[in-house]
């Protein structure tokens, strides 16, 4: 695009091959944007600027956005609030530095009369856009999105500044590396501390925001709210509509209803139910007050109380279990005598190699053939599975597999076997591990996790031992003890 020199020009910028300005006529057009900026395209514009993608010409044609100010508002006093926000974003972008994700600032200046920054260019798309291409997502997605975005916002919040326009726009995956990236902090605000109320226009997007922004005060635990806003809305796929109506809160209860709007074929872990519920409560004392805390959360198997310690070689170390667990949200009752399963004859088609494995007593390329006939069976491209797949598996194939496993086994091994311990430990999964021999208690009072090569592949095995799904090796321990704990519930669902 070339550049009109005029000061007085309302759309400086004119696509190629014009040889006057097509917004106010004037006859000199450049090709260099300050003599440094090859202008692209228009990106975007909305109530405070346009934006342009660009390349930098002092840096090898980098790639970059120009951002023009340009206030779409009437009279002296807004137009100096639009000011204000336009070079408070610029300030935010230069004390954040250059954190991986958060585009970095490269220049921020006035030319004729109009004020410009200039900042890293994200070669991606956001959520909402990913939304709309691929439909709602799904509980993995949502865990991945809250512990890259509380990450950011865990440093930003530690340098007192809050987002406060938290939403699917804002957020882009880069396509380089699919790392998220938080843009946008036109309308970011410093506070004098993590508890101070701040008291400024009411800014944000409706459908996001919470009532205190809306009263123009703001807290960390505020853009903790919008993010969890912005997962509801990713995973049951409701956006607030143009006319304001929201389909996804309630007014009349004063709740969000998104179990109500979730796509039938979605689970969604109570763990990540529980935290978006409280991410998104009215009251800000009654949510989490800090990105750190969510974290700290979201690290632990759910419900269980620990931090897992990375280790090397394979070792991981996970500290005493200092409470049991005790259902706070949901119930769950069974028979004093659990119904025995009804008599399903396997496939020998489909279920072969795996009988053939068993009876040769290879309990270890067994243990593999399971875990690649139930990633067939949920359809699974990415080679594990998501709690989503394993919360929803067939009852019909799970009774099969589970009593190949239990006939081959004398009533050792399978999935029916080790939900009973499971229930016989009061469903704490750690202890559960012990029990079977994925982990050790050591003499100081912690618990060694089994490599899993280091499992016993033999009907000497402790009983339960087997199957241990050989794709959940090497995964963090307290992921596998949340698919676990799915596998379990899902199990019991079918009735073994």
């Amino acid at each position: 695009m070339l550049y009109c020199c005029n000061p007085s020009c309302p759309n400086p910028f004119n696509n190629e091959g014009y040889r006057f300005c097509q917004s106010c006529g004037a006859p000199i057009l450049l090709p260099l944007f300050r003599n440094r900026y090859r202008v692209i395209r228009q990106l975007g514009y909305g109530g405070f600027s346009r934006t342009y993608e660009a390349q930098d010409v002092d840096r090898m044609n980098d790639p970059c956005v120009i951002k023009q100010f340009m206030p779409q508002v009437q009279g002296t006093a807004a137009r100096q609030k639009a000011t204000e926000l336009f070079k408070q974003e610029a300030q935010r972008l230069y004390e954040l530095g250059e954190h991986p994700q958060i585009p970095g600032l490269i220049a921020y200046f006035e030319q004729d009369r109009r004020l410009y920054l200039v900042q890293e260019y994200i070669d991606g798309q956001n959520l909402l856009q990913e939304l709309q291409q691929k439909g709602h997502f799904n509980p993995d997605q949502i865990y991945q999105i809250l512990s890259e975005l509380l990450e950011i916002l865990q440093i930003i919040h530690n340098r007192n500044i809050i987002h406060r326009d938290i939403k699917p726009e804002n957020i882009m995956r880069r396509s380089r590396d699919n790392q998220l990236i938080l843009i946008d902090f036109g309308v970011s605000k410093q506070v004098k501390g993590t508890t101070t109320v701040g008291q400024g226009t009411t800014v944000g997007t409706p459908g996001y925001v919470p009532m205190e922004q809306l009263r123009g005060q703001v807290y960390p635990a505020s853009d903790l709210y919008s993010l969890g806003v912005t997962c509801l809305r990713l995973l049951t796929g409701c956006l607030p509509s143009e006319g304001g109506r929201d389909d996804l809160y309630d007014a009349m209860e004063g709740r969000w209803v998104w179990r109500e709007r979730l796509p039938a074929n979605v689970s969604v872990p109570r763990q990540l139910a529980e935290v978006l519920d409280r991410l998104t409560r009215d009251f800000v004392r009654d949510r989490y007050q800090s990105a750190q805390e969510v974290l700290q959360v979201l690290k632990q198997p759910y419900p269980y109380h620990y931090q897992p310690i990375p280790t090397q070689n394979y070792q991981r170390i996970v500290p005493p279990i200092t409470q049991k667990y005790t259902h706070s949200t949901e119930k769950y009752t069974h028979a004093a005598t659990p119904p025995p399963p009804p008599k399903v004859t396997p496939k020998l088609n489909s279920y072969q190699k795996l009988q053939d494995l068993m009876k040769a007593g290879k309990w270890r390329e067994a243990d593999a053939e399971t875990s690649r006939l139930m990633l067939e069976i949920v359809g699974s491209q990415a080679g594990c599975f998501s709690t989503a797949q394993i919360a929803t598996f067939p009852c019909r194939e799970l009774r099969e597999i589970n009593q190949v496993w239990e006939q081959a086994s004398g009533g050792r091994f399978g999935f029916g076997v080790q939900r009973r311990i499971w229930e016989q430990v009061n469903q704490n999964t750690t202890e559960f591990a012990q029990r079977v021999g994925w982990c050790d208690r050591q003499p100081s009072d912690q618990i060694y996790v089994k490599d899993y090569d280091q499992l016993s592949f033999s009907l000497k095995a402790p009983q339960g031992h087997l199957p241990a799904l050989s794709v959940m090796a090497g995964r963090e321990w307290d992921r596998t003890l949340w698919l676990l704990e799915h596998l379990f519930l899902s199990v019991e669902a079918c009735g073994l």
